[in-house]
């Protein structure tokens, strides 16, 4: 293999940022010395090859306290209409509801809500949720290919070969990244004790979220039965299963890995803080189909074929997992947290990553935390708590333990102590985009921008050893006009396949970036 040398000096780096002069000396003390390339890629992280700085680490830059954690319910999560009507008043709750909706009919027509968008959102969210995908359906009829009836011995291969093969395989079914940990004692406090509402957001035939009939009727009545949305339960046994109340997981070694799968920057880029975007929407949901009708589908045949078992979104949930997706992007290195305590922030995407996460009994090397700087950076930047209308976002300038105190009509039942944070009010965000429909946090991130130019890379190269100049990183994204699109304008573009660029991550076949 060739070997090709590239030291820069500590000095010359500086340089090449533009501050050779300001806070040369303070700085040098952290700036990297790059030696040898190959040292820079050679990994024995089963196949990852992230930028050299991207560090590994040996805990999250988010600090968990894992003796405050325990099992949670997902169904009560600010997207439920039942948790935000006792934090506001049942009454109160139905009164903003309703005026919500008439609102939004006022922003039809307007720029991003136009037919065109319309009508790209309504492709976007043409999918529906495969059949059961445990016990029940496809993935256990007689179609499913398994290591018996192709008559070869069941899989044997190492933590790390496996790592890499899974890896391989979720990239190639649609996913950008995964990461993975091993579900131990405390990461086994994640399993949520019941799933989100598994009628989905539209309140369906028994579901307890969106803003369906049922929906409505769960705000009135609480608890929903299980058949409403399934208990989970640890089981003996060697495999799981479910039936219409329960989710049984087998009570044997398991591990969780994280699947991100990247957004349409474009696309996000186009929301609307008053009256939303459809664009925008589109944008969110396309993760969704490719997750639901590709990403998980294909990883649970694969890895029952070759005579393992993968445990994915229950029936017919499509937005809802068996754990929080962003606590298995944060522990299996794939993400950090931000500012806004509802999304993480990945060194390659930035804001606009979608996770999502599964179970295996198939041995996998756990990945570690990651540290590029960007938690951090979020305790000078504020971009988003600026720009969030319903002022959601945390001003604060550095994490605390303490959930605060946000007014609501009885204690708070949506969030979990034991994380360091920039605690995010999601109930009056959810209150607020009952008439605006609105997600500017994601696109306004500072890390929302193109990285084709290659100070970029400096940049995140720099914040992730020194916090000296984030301040002045920060000014530079209003400086430079970063944020916001034009909608109608989006029409004109010519973007890549589904709106993400592949190359971020693509390590080989000549699309090494």
């Amino acid at each position: 293999m060739s070997t090709f040398h590239s030291t820069v000096s500590r000095r010359n780096f500086m340089k090449a940022l533009g501050l050779s002069a300001t806070g040369l000396g303070a700085a040098a003390a952290a700036a990297p010395v790059f030696h040898d390339l190959d040292e820079l890629i050679a990994s024995d992280n089963a196949g990852w090859q992230r930028p050299w700085w991207v560090k590994s680490v040996d805990e999250p830059s988010v600090e968990i306290d894992w003796s405050q954690i325990s099992r949670i319910d997902q169904r009560l999560t600010c997207q439920s209409q039942y948790v935000n009507a006792q934090y506001a008043g049942v009454d109160e709750w139905k009164r903003l509801s309703a005026e919500g909706s008439a609102a939004k009919k006022a922003f039809v027509g307007t720029t991003g809500n136009k037919l065109r968008d319309y009508a790209l959102s309504a492709g976007s969210s043409s999918f529906e949720s495969p059949t059961r995908v445990w016990t029940h359906g496809t993935l256990t009829g007689p179609n499913v290919s398994t290591y018996e009836n192709i008559g070869l011995p069941k899989w044997q291969g190492t933590p790390e070969e496996n790592t890499r093969m899974v890896r391989a395989a979720a990239k190639y079914y649609g996913a950008a990244q995964i990461g993975t940990c091993e579900l131990a004692t405390d990461e086994r406090k994640l399993v949520f004790t019941h799933p989100k509402g598994e009628g989905g957001w539209s309140g369906g035939a028994v579901g307890v979220q969106g803003s369906g009939a049922n929906a409505a009727y769960f705000i009135d009545h609480w608890p929903p039965p299980n058949t409403a949305g399934r208990a989970i339960e640890w089981v003996n046994q060697d495999v799981g299963y479910e039936d219409e109340e329960h989710i049984y997981l087998p009570d044997r070694p398991l591990w969780d890995f994280g699947v991100q799968i990247p957004m349409p920057h474009e696309t996000w880029s186009t929301d609307n803080p008053d009256g939303g975007s459809q664009l925008r929407g589109s944008g969110n949901v396309a993760r969704y189909r490719i997750w639901t009708m590709s990403v998980m589908p294909g990883l649970l045949i694969f890895l029952k074929t070759l005579g393992y078992h993968g445990y994915g979104y229950p029936y017919p949930d499509k937005a809802g997992g068996l754990v929080p997706a962003l606590a298995s992007a944060v522990l299996g290195g794939i993400s950090e947290m931000g500012r806004s305590s509802e999304f993480g922030l990945n060194p390659e995407y930035g804001s606009l990553g979608g996770y999502y996460s599964m179970l295996t009994d198939l041995p996998m090397q756990p990945d570690k935390p990651i540290d590029a700087g960007m938690f951090r950076f979020c305790g000078t930047c504020g971009v988003c708590a600026r720009a969030c209308p319903s002022e959601s976002i945390s001003f604060d300038k550095e994490p605390s333990w303490e959930i605060p105190d946000f007014g609501y009509k009885v204690p708070q039942m949506n969030m979990m102590p034991g994380k360091k944070l920039f605690w995010t009010d999601t109930h009056s965000c959810q209150k607020y985009n009952l008439a605006h429909n609105c997600r500017i946090c994601r696109p306004v991130c500072t890390f929302n921008v193109s990285n084709g130019a290659m100070v970029h890379d400096i940049i995140k190269g720099t914040m992730s050893v020194t916090s000296l100049f984030n301040g002045f990183f920060a000014k530079m994204h209003d400086v430079f006009g970063y944020g916001l699109k034009d909608p109608d304008a989006w029409w004109e573009g010519d973007f890549p396949m589904w709106g993400t660029n592949s190359l971020l991550v693509g390590t080989d076949g000549g699309y090494k970036k």
